[in-house]
């Protein structure tokens, strides 16, 4: 049987160091006690939240009522085909690793995001030009309501753009327990994001090594380049105790980008607007390009939060912030995007608890 304990801080718990207490908290180690807990909280009719790594997880000063749901399953599996099922509970890059290890392509672009398996298909985690979606062969999940379990192939997740049918219309009703990825032991790794492109050009060890040194060596340029913009947890380093990416690349239609264009002409800007098609009439626009345009730089700072110093996507908690105080430097930025470009951002990571 699972322990209920009540009134745990959940401030470090998440990245950002911010937040309140959980009213009711409970570690689960398997499927069952998952089972245990959601018949618990649904006897005493509590709300559930779930929490992972707390790396995309805000959470409320006044903290989160109800029971919540620390998930810690662990434990993975990899047959030479290439087929790695992992536990929700496992550290995603200690799993890229692993997997970089044992010479599987597929995900090692994305190493050195923090948080846990059971996160990446809710969000459709994706970097450096992969996404989890392209490897995720199925989900498996308990139901929150009648607590059965259910196995979702690729297809029934119905990813899209850092969403899932997890996140969207079936969102909280499903508690991710495993993930199968169908990784390639012989494809040889190819990178596919420009920064990336470039730093692999220049590396002479690239261009001499074999397939199965070159998904290390991609691993390792990611991880360089995510540690130059703060994007690693590191306890060294102040740039890195936040949420990630705070905002969403927006992604908008023919005519908005052209105005933006536009905009940028009249701004006389050094750079041009960034795009990346994504779809028919629709493009996906850089957020850090369009924050920077609106005169918000690296560093900037309101109240007690902060931009990151190392990149305007980020939100960081410098010292003593709140989780109002982040809110705010949030609206800060959106305000002056949407003022400037007639865009408005959207925030990548949960709320959780009370407004």
């Amino acid at each position: 049987m699972v322990t209920i304990k009540e009134n745990i801080s959940l401030k470090n718990l998440s990245t950002i160091k911010t937040g309140g207490a959980a009213k009711y908290f409970v570690i689960c180690k398997n499927e069952r006690d998952i089972i245990d807990a959601l018949q618990h909280a649904n006897a005493r009719s509590l709300p559930v939240t779930v929490l992972g790594g707390g790396s995309n997880s805000l959470i409320s000063d006044s903290g989160v009522d109800g029971l919540v749901l620390k998930v810690e399953l662990d434990g993975y599996t990899l047959s030479e085909s290439g087929l790695a099922v992992a536990a929700a509970g496992v550290s995603w890059d200690f799993f890229v690793a692993e997997m970089c290890r044992q010479s599987m392509s597929g995900i090692e672009s994305l190493s050195g995001i923090p948080g846990l398996v059971g996160a990446t298909p809710i969000q459709n985690v994706g970097a450096y030009g992969q996404e989890v979606s392209e490897t995720i062969q199925s989900v498996r999940a308990i139901n929150r309501t009648n607590f059965q379990t259910k196995i979702f192939s690729n297809k029934d997740c119905q990813f899209a753009y850092r969403n899932s049918r997890f996140k969207s219309q079936e969102k909280d009703q499903w508690i991710v327990t495993e993930v199968s990825f169908q990784l390639n032991p012989k494809t040889e790794p190819t990178p596919k994001y420009e920064e990336l492109k470039r730093a692999v050009a220049i590396d002479p060890r690239w261009h001499q090594s074999d397939r199965e040194e070159k998904i290390l060596l991609l691993r390792e340029h990611v991880l360089k380049i995510r540690s130059g913009k703060g994007m690693v947890l590191d306890p060294s380093d102040q740039d890195s105790v936040s949420l990630g990416s705070f905002f969403m690349n927006p992604i908008v239609d023919d005519w908005m980008k052209h105005l933006i264009e536009a905009k940028a002409t009249e701004l006389n800007t050094s750079t041009s607007p960034v795009f990346h098609k994504a779809g028919d009439n629709l493009w996906k626009a850089s957020a850090a390009w369009l924050i920077e345009n609106s005169g918000i730089k690296k560093g900037f700072t309101l109240g007690a939060a902060k931009i990151s110093s190392k990149h305007v996507l980020a939100i960081t908690n410098p010292g003593d912030a709140t989780t109002s105080d982040i809110l705010k430097l949030q609206l800060y930025v959106e305000d002056a995007v949407d003022k400037m470009f007639k865009v408005r951002l959207e925030r990548e990571p949960l709320f959780l608890g009370r407004p």
